[in-house]
């Protein structure tokens, strides 16, 4: 019986499956890696696809496309923001209702206009991060946009941004603490991890003097 367990965990370990999950390991799913539980709800996100999934006890609920870091640099003085989406397992840290984006110096840098004092009413705009946010960490949140062009695309300054229904269900069905499983089903080769800029929140502007994702 021993010699059998041990022949399921070694055949597992070839699979890249954890030992608890050698059985399951022939059942693929698309969107939610080997890594991810298959009890309770997880939202994760293929940066490959640039195609977000919510599921439940491993069952897909939904899933809809989404726009991912453009993974370009804005330098400006000795200013550097890296618009990347980090990878990796991360967990809901807060829901917000009707989030407003606090536009960083980058936002106005890009469209060529001058940059306002960091308490300037101009940077606080309602009505563009859709109705709900899911932030991550770091600055990183999961929301809504009005620039549906942008959706499944890399697009975004390090968010992640999502349709309306979906983002509507991934609101309902997730609390704080649920896991959030950021992966490329494809990956490329990328630069040294840590070797960017550091990253802020979009919506605490004064708690920062550099970049901001949306």
């Amino acid at each position: 019986m021993l010699a059998f367990a041990a022949s399921l965990a070694v055949q597992a370990s070839a699979d890249d499956c954890k030992w608890w999950q050698f059985w399951k390991c022939d059942q693929q799913v698309e969107g939610l890696p080997q890594e991810a539980p298959r009890d309770g709800v997880v939202v994760t996100v293929d940066v490959s696809k640039h195609r977000a999934y919510l599921f439940k006890d491993g069952q897909l609920v939904d899933d809809g496309p989404a726009a991912t870091g453009k993974e370009t640099v804005l330098e400006h003085g000795d200013d550097i923001w890296l618009f990347h989406t980090p990878r990796g397992h991360l967990k809901i840290r807060r829901k917000i209702v009707d989030p407003v984006w606090t536009k960083p110096d980058w936002a106005f840098i890009e469209a060529g206009e001058p940059i306002p004092p960091p308490d300037s009413p101009t940077r606080q705009v309602r009505n563009f991060l859709g109705k709900y946010a899911l932030a991550l960490g770091d600055g990183i949140l999961i929301h809504g946009t009005n620039d549906k062009r942008s959706l499944g695309r890399p697009a975004s300054h390090g968010c992640i941004r999502v349709p309306a229904d979906l983002l509507a269900k991934m609101w309902k069905e997730t609390k704080v603490g649920t896991d959030v499983y950021i992966f490329d089903s494809a990956p490329a080769k990328t630069a040294a991890a840590g070797s960017g800029p550091e990253h802020h929140s979009d919506l605490d502007y004064r708690s920062s003097s550099r970049g901001t994702q949306r």
